[in-house]
């Protein structure tokens, strides 16, 4: 079994730690290609003529809300209008219970909203369970 391409744009190494952490315990095997901010994002996995943008397809974008030089909103919508990437299951996974930011994720697509649970054992079980699920969609789309 190859492992799965993921993308995780999070600015916060304790929160990179967990999700590494949840995917570990959920039996995931994975590639971690990860930016700091969705300005990174975006410029490596959008902007034409970029290498990575020309060849890289991940299985699945895991995405901050909240990230420094960006609003993850406007990096999802950039995100899933690129040609190579529309395809590709992203989540959302935030520490905020708005509705506005529910709202405005619902609007751009089959977007997963995870809010960041505040029990480790919750938080490992919630994110690895999500990002098997996202990757079990994306092998099924790709048959």
């Amino acid at each position: 079994m190859s492992a799965a391409k993921i993308v995780l744009i999070e600015d916060n190494p304790a929160d990179v730690l967990l999700i590494e952490m949840a995917l570990e315990e959920s039996g995931i095997l994975y590639e971690m290609t990860r930016f700091n901010n969705g300005e990174e994002a975006v410029a490596s996995l959008c902007a034409p003529g970029r290498p990575m943008a020309k060849t890289f397809r991940p299985d699945a974008i895991l995405l901050d809300l909240n990230t420094p030089r960006s609003d993850g909103i406007e990096v999802l919508e950039k995100l899933s209008r690129t040609p190579h990437l529309a395809d590709v299951p992203i989540a959302i996974i935030t520490s905020s219970q708005a509705r506005s930011d529910k709202h405005r994720v619902g609007l751009i697509g089959r977007t997963r909203y995870i809010e960041k649970p505040s029990h480790l054992d919750e938080f490992l079980t919630t994110v690895g369970q999500a990002v098997k699920d996202m990757l079990q969609c994306d092998a099924a789309l790709r048959r």
